[in-house]
């Protein structure tokens, strides 16, 4: 039977590329990270790194390895919290913006769900500026969504970068006018994008806008316009464009978690859950 600990060592090495940074993660000492590998390759026998001055990365042993000890690790962890959790029940009613919705939520849903099946889950997906007037408001429990540009509000889950997109087909024609598909108003990206244009001296007109990223990653799809979008949102179809074509650079977006002030119990467990989409291969890719 192999041991969780060197398990969630080697998982925490692959995943951060290194000893160093998975000694961080776990809160370990390098040297005791480095023993915990050195005992999963004695009782695998197998080598599991390749180790270079500069780099540490998976032999195929490893490779195969590391998807039965993220199994394990999941279901030591589902058994661990069934055991210790406590019975919750109620609703919780969780906002989400759409770049979220449309990764990794589902399973992380799925987890809570199976953790605290008692607790019923109400979820609305919108735009970061409204659902966190809705979480103001006393209507939604937790939020995940964009953070407003310059604030410091809520506790950041992950940062990405933005970038212009636009069809592969897509040519801007010179001495035309940009044309752009944005979000409605209120919208982080439509913002970011807007401020970004606004100190430079490209000519740009607003030809499309929708309330939803499917809205205007379709405009770009079709060539009807660039648009900013996550990094993690740019699909097959669509090419990053920007200095090239004279776009100014976008800044990164940065995704966060609010609460209501006083979040009962079922809230707080969601809350626990949702940060978890930042590490590693929950990481949120669209």
């Amino acid at each position: 039977m192999l041991d969780f600990e060197l398990l969630r060592a080697f998982v925490a090495v692959a995943d951060c590329g290194g000893f160093h940074r998975a000694a961080e993660r776990l809160n370990l000492t390098q040297s005791t990270v480095s023993q915990q590998i050195k005992r999963l390759e004695l009782e695998t026998k197998r080598p599991l790194f390749r180790r270079t001055t500069r780099s540490v990365a998976l032999t195929d042993d490893g490779e195969m390895l590391l998807g039965d000890a993220r199994r394990l690790l999941q279901l030591e962890e589902a058994a661990r919290h069934r055991l210790a959790a406590p019975r919750l029940s109620g609703s919780v009613r969780l906002g989400v913006v759409e770049e979220v919705a449309g990764g990794s939520l589902p399973s992380a849903l799925g987890r809570f769900a199976a953790l605290h099946p008692g607790v019923k889950l109400e979820v609305q997906i919108g735009v970061s500026a409204e659902l966190i007037e809705q979480l103001n408001a006393g209507r939604l429990d937790v939020v995940f969504a964009k953070r407003p540009l310059g604030t410091s509000k809520g506790r950041l889950v992950w940062r990405e970068p933005m970038v212009w997109a636009a069809a592969d087909t897509f040519d801007l024609i010179p001495g035309a006018a940009l044309p752009l598909a944005l979000y409605r108003e209120r919208s982080v990206s439509r913002e970011a994008a807007l401020n970004a244009l606004q100190d430079g001296d490209l000519t740009w007109e607003i030809i499309y806008t929708s309330p939803s990223l499917t809205g205007v990653r379709a405009a770009a799809l079709a060539g009807l316009a660039v648009t900013p979008l996550p990094a993690s949102a740019v699909i097959a179809g669509l090419r990053i464009v920007g200095a090239a074509e004279g776009l100014p650079r976008l800044p990164d977006l940065e995704f966060a978690r609010y609460e209501k002030t006083r979040p009962d119990k079922a809230a707080v467990a969601l809350a626990a859950v949702l940060l978890t989409l930042a590490q590693g291969p929950s990481r949120p890719t669209i």
